[in-house]
């Protein structure tokens, strides 16, 4: 995917729900306002420090910045256990499987 073709629809929601400008955004997370307007119609994408910022200033997830996701909600932390196991088993499967469980996982989060 090139630059032009990825434009932050969300982000400019987030922003224009709050009232914000891209100026005060840009002061809250401490880039260019040039930066924010980029991110908005498509003409560069943030790095990951950036992102990481917009969505904990937002709190949102990164999912719902990059246009992955219509949920804006952060999803529950885990604890470490849980994440260390679950990771180990998604690991453990084969590519077909990932694909298969993450259809299901879709299925009830969409549910």
């Amino acid at each position: 995917m090139d630059n032009r073709s990825f434009k932050m629809d969300n982000l400019k929601k987030l922003r224009e729900k709050k009232k914000m400008t891209q100026t005060r955004l840009s002061v809250e997370i401490e880039v260019s306002q040039e930066i924010i307007s980029h991110y908005e119609v498509g003409e560069s994408k943030p790095n990951i420090d950036n992102l990481i910022k917009i969505a904990d200033f937002f709190h949102c997830s990164t999912d719902y910045l990059l246009n992955r996701t219509d949920n804006p909600t952060m999803p529950k932390n885990l604890d470490n256990n849980h994440k260390t196991d679950i990771l180990y088993k998604y690991n453990s499967l084969s590519d077909e499987n990932k694909q298969h469980l993450i259809c299901f996982l879709d299925y009830l989060y969409n549910k």
